[in-house]
């Protein structure tokens, strides 16, 4: 699949995701190529490509709903995305605690360690974690 939203969203997740998201969104190609080429091209390349939000503001988002359905790996991604697009640590921590009386102190409990561990791991992977060139 190529299409132009296609190419759109691969550029955007490439540019939130880096090299190491490459390699996970090619082990979800091997298993089910319909479903992989269906995140870039709708949930990337249709809205992620939208106006009226930066995605900055987006990887927040999807960062604050991971949290609410208890998904520390997803939040974990969608940190460093937010880092890759100027997010600071403070406004990320700020986002998760915004959460805490919305969907409980557990699960916000699970998203503050999850982006901490990206924290600590940053200066380390940073190098597989940058946004991809083209």
């Amino acid at each position: 699949m190529n299409s132009e939203r296609y190419v759109r969203g691969k550029k955007i997740r490439d540019e939130s995701f880096g090299k190491e998201g490459l390699e996970r969104w090619e082990d979800l190609y091997k298993i089910c190529p319909t479903h992989a080429d269906a995140i870039h091209d709708y949930c990337f390349g249709t809205i992620w490509d939208r106006p009226n939000l930066d995605l900055k503001t987006r990887e927040m988002i999807v960062m604050a709903a991971a949290a609410a359905q208890d998904l520390p790996h997803e939040v974990g991604l969608h940190v460093r995305g937010a880092l890759n697009r100027g997010a600071t640590k403070d406004e990320l921590i700020e986002v998760i605690l915004q959460c805490s009386p919305y969907i409980g102190f557990p699960k916000t409990n699970h998203a503050l360690k999850a982006a901490q561990s990206i924290f600590d791991q940053w200066d380390e992977k940073k190098d597989d974690w940058k946004p991809l060139e083209d």
